[in-house]
């Protein structure tokens, strides 16, 4: 299959849209959230860890010439949103969309940006190993808290979008069979001797594709439309915890395979821009319908999607008494 990413429909538009991003103060975020305001969105939030780079970012999105061009007056507001802490997750959440309801305004489009890709053991200060923290938990806790203002967003012009991404490296994770039942599964990941950099990067992916996946059976399409996108090997910074060792492998590996960063925006704009309910709980990687790693749609991993869905439950309910009841 070509790496290569199309370029978007030419009648793409997201015109009088609102967006949400997180992680969009660099990288993929930032772009998505620059072609977003380029095709007419307005309001367009950026969710970040640190004000001032996201309020920094902000007054480089409403410089752009383009921007200025195509969509003169845009209202880009900027949050904060660090997904290592439930605290930080929750408070968003709630100011997020209590601001929204202050407002009388809805929410378009979601964009679960955010991820996390580390090269050592760490544990958040939830307790929790980072990467299964930032990648699933605290993903699946913030589209959970969405869901609602989502839902009451949707119009009979267009249905609410629910994005989040997600990487081919899902079919790296080395789960192959049921977990054992006499363990908390998600508890295990916790433990240092279960840290490997690729595998618990990619199973925190196939995590928040198995909690996907049985949203989207729960939710009816005509509510919200939920995909995934992958948009493979970006050339963008290099991750945030990265040695310093691994910066010649991972600019190598760039110039071979990689796309621009303006592309692996475009994946994002076309999933919710392009896609409609026919996309409703799918993978899509470089804007190609891609099917999930094998073991995903076998008996043994729709098992699975049930075993993860309900231990994930469990912990959120914790964090959020009721949260349950936003599905």
């Amino acid at each position: 299959m070509s790496r290569r990413i199309p370029d978007l429909p030419p009648n793409t538009t997201l015109q009088g849209r609102s967006v949400l991003i997180t992680g969009a103060n660099s990288g993929l975020g930032y772009s998505a959230a620059l072609l977003c305001l380029q095709l007419g969105a307005s309001p367009v939030y950026l969710a970040v860890r640190t004000m001032a780079k996201g309020n920094i970012a902000r007054s480089s999105l409403l410089a752009d010439p383009i921007v200025r061009k195509r969509n003169p007056y845009p209202v880009v507001e900027v949050y904060e949103l660090d997904m290592c802490r439930w605290e930080s997750v929750t408070s968003f959440g709630h100011k997020f969309v209590g601001d929204r309801s202050g407002a009388a305004e809805g929410l378009d489009i979601a964009m679960l940006n955010a991820g996390l890709g580390n090269t050592a053991w760490e544990l958040a200060p939830t307790g929790n190993e980072e990467t299964i923290q930032v990648n699933h938990l605290s993903t699946a806790l913030l589209a959970l808290l969405l869901l609602p203002l989502l839902e009451s967003s949707t119009t009979p012009e267009h249905t609410a979008r629910l994005m989040i991404v997600s990487s081919g490296q899902h079919r790296s994770s080395g789960v192959e069979s049921y977990p054992p039942d006499n363990i908390n599964y998600l508890a295990s990941l916790n433990e240092k001797k279960n840290f490997s950099v690729m595998r618990t990067y990619g199973l925190s992916k196939l995590l928040i594709i198995f909690f996907l996946r049985e949203l989207s059976a729960r939710v009816n399409s005509n509510k919200v439309i939920i995909n995934n996108v992958c948009p493979g090997m970006i050339k963008t910074q290099l991750p945030r915890k990265a040695p310093s060792w691994t910066a010649p492998i991972l600019w190598a590996l760039a110039l071979r395979e990689a796309n621009p960063v303006e592309k692996g925006a475009s994946c994002y704009v076309h999933a919710v821009a392009c896609l409609g309910k026919e996309s409703h709980g799918l993978w899509y990687r470089r804007m190609r319908l891609t099917p999930y790693l094998p073991f995903v749609t076998t008996p043994d991993g729709e098992k699975t999607q049930k075993r993860v869905w309900n231990e994930t439950m469990q912990m959120l309910e914790k964090v959020v008494p009721g949260i349950s009841a936003n599905v």
